[in-house]
């Protein structure tokens, strides 16, 4: 017996696509996003903005009761890649507001640097969060 199990970047993916800003910004001119997961492949377009989406680490229990997982615990971390300084700025501040209404809450870490070799200004931020109670099929 399969019991389907949820992807945490899937959700944030879909929720991040559901602004209109953020999906404006990040839509390629064939169709489709420049939001991945985990890696931004070599041969994909970085002459333009782009999300990269990343875990900081494994999910972890949140909270649990009785020897039985409650509710689980991502650290997410959300970069935004763009030559444009202010696009970056603005797709961050449309991310936070986004990430909230999933519960989810900045952390303190990140990163904000300008790197020369690729001509991007590179915003990477850190939100953890846990899961509906009950809800930890993940």
């Amino acid at each position: 017996m399969t019991k389907d199990v949820k992807d945490i970047f899937t959700i944030i993916a879909n929720q991040l696509l559901s602004n209109p800003t953020i999906n404006q910004l990040t839509k390629k001119a064939t169709g489709g996003n420049r939001i991945k997961i985990y890696d931004y492949p070599e041969g994909a377009d970085h002459s333009n903005t782009f999300i990269l989406i990343k875990p900081v680490g494994p999910p972890v229990t949140g909270v649990s009761g009785s020897d039985i997982d409650l509710q689980i615990q991502f650290t997410i971390q959300i970069a935004v890649e763009s030559p444009d300084r202010k696009e970056v700025k603005l797709l961050q501040h449309e991310i936070k507001e986004e990430m909230k209404k999933l519960n989810y809450a900045q952390m303190a870490d990140g990163l904000d640097e300008y790197f020369e070799a690729t001509g991007h200004f590179v915003d990477a931020r850190r939100y953890r969060g846990n899961t509906a109670l009950y809800d930890t099929n993940y």
